[in-house]
């Protein structure tokens, strides 16, 4: 799969995106120029909702991905529809925050580090491996989980719209 990064604009997308299974940079420059020649470096797909960036990055020739939706569930359905990308939601997979790896964690490791409702309370445990941070299916989960069906619903509309179109 390519190598995707987004930019500023967008880092709730990218956070999603992570959720979902799916590796994506966090761009880390605000200057367009900055931006342009860290995603050429990284032979990557810029995704961004700055039309003036995506211009510039037109002209120098890599490919760039407009998002002019405004909200999650849509944005979601377009860059799946676009890049061809399952987000039917893998959890355990990648960090929300930082994109690195996750494992699944002993939970006898955990005692201590996290909160003493949800060490009680659940059972499964993921590390992550570059930034430390740990998760768990809570409560939220279920908050997730229907936001991904909406987007996944809203995917499958647009489908629907090319073939008749």
């Amino acid at each position: 799969m390519q190598k995707l990064v987004a930019d500023i604009m967008l880092a709730k997308l990218a956070r999603w995106l992570r959720l979902a299974g799916i590796s994506i940079e966090d761009a880390p420059y605000v200057e367009d120029s900055k931006i342009i020649d860290y995603v050429k470096r990284k032979k990557a797909l810029l995704i961004t909702a700055d039309v003036m960036l995506t211009g510039r990055a037109k002209k120098r020739k890599f490919r760039v991905l407009l998002i002019k939706e405004k909200d999650l569930e849509h944005q979601l359905a377009f860059v799946a529809g676009e890049l061809d990308l399952d987000i039917g939601g893998y959890p355990g997979k990648i960090c929300p925050i930082c994109n690195g790896k996750l494992r699944k964690a002993n939970k006898g490791s955990l005692a201590g580090k996290v909160r003493k409702i949800a060490y009680g309370r659940y059972s499964e445990f993921y590390t992550c491996r570059k930034c430390g941070r740990v998760y768990w299916h809570g409560t939220h989960w279920n908050a997730i989980e229907k936001r991904f069906k909406e987007a996944n619903y809203i995917l499958a509309r647009m489908h629907k719209k090319k073939k008749k179109g």
